[in-house]
């Protein structure tokens, strides 16, 4: 297994646990005390359980190497999971804000408000080691799956921050504060829903990559050899990163000599990216003297 598959597979497997160990924290929590705010968290954690597991079965497909019916790999389900997860958010931000309004219009109060605040500080806790583990893996293995993930719980770290003081400050009697901050959480999961959908829609429908074919361009241009290039193509399938591009060189060299500098850049390009597959079209081009 490589290191990329081995970093992935371990953040999706430690983002299952922690999002299990808060469902039942939580779970108990909300049944304690009838807070909104700690249910929109709950509501979060069961929504990060469950693209958690869809997450880890997806990464095992997309991990597949190219076969006879998929000659570019299985990567797009990266993309097409975190599209799920982003459709998940916005489900939970609609039920939640609307038990919010459900909340305020009966004036319901909650109770035993350090309950909440314990399991607040455990969740931040978690999570805070979760997101430092994924962050980590993200450097490694650029993993569209676990970077989707990485970002809902970095959300998750603000929102049980905010809970956290919304228990602390209903024991003061701002007992509004819990149906007020459970729609400020609402609208968060759907910022973070688009964040992540627009990124999966992106790579689903192959948008370029500008930054890429930049530093493309420069590794060209920095190579001697080489007369310059065009028609720089890149797209992204999960972690693999697809480049073509015309490499164009002067027509009186000969073969075995284009050949060679075109296996220097490709060198050159595979250092910068690790998990790419890359295509160069040789182009003579008459090189005044």
């Amino acid at each position: 297994m490589s290191d990329y598959a081995h970093l992935s597979r371990q953040a999706t497997i430690a983002s299952v646990i922690v999002a299990l160990v808060l469902i039942l924290a939580k779970t108990w929590a909300y049944w304690s005390t009838g807070s909104v705010s700690l249910l929109g968290s709950l509501l979060d954690s069961m929504l990060d359980g469950v693209t958690s597991l869809i997450n880890f079965i997806a990464l095992r497909y997309a991990l597949i190497p190219a076969d006879d019916h998929h000659k570019f790999g299985h990567g797009k389900l990266e993309s097409i999971a975190a599209l799920a997860q982003s459709a998940f958010m916005v489900g939970s931000a609609v039920v939640l804000v609307l038990n919010s309004f459900d909340v305020m219009l009966d004036n319901r109060q909650m109770v035993n408000s350090h309950i909440g605040i314990a399991v607040s500080v455990l969740a931040i806790v978690l999570t805070l080691a979760l997101v430092t583990f994924q962050k980590y893996v993200i450097s490694k293995s650029k993993s569209l799956i676990v970077e989707a993930d990485s970002l809902h719980y970095q959300g998750d770290l603000l929102m049980n921050g905010a809970v956290l003081i919304a228990m602390a400050l209903i024991g003061f009697g701002w007992y509004w504060l819990d149906s007020v901050m459970a729609i400020g959480i609402g609208v968060f999961l759907c910022v973070n829903a688009w964040h992540v959908g627009n990124k999966a829609f992106k790579e689903l429908m192959d948008e370029h990559l500008p930054e890429v074919e930049k530093i493309i361009d420069e590794l060209v241009g920095q190579e001697v050899g080489p007369e310059g290039c065009h028609d720089v193509r890149c797209r992204q399938s999960g972690p693999q990163l697809f480049i073509q591009f015309h490499l164009e060189l002067d027509e009186n060299l000969a073969l075995w000599s284009a050949h060679e500098i075109g296996d220097r850049i490709e060198k050159k390009i595979k250092e910068s990216y690790p998990h790419s597959e890359i295509l160069i079209h040789h182009d003579p081009v008459k090189v005044e003297s």
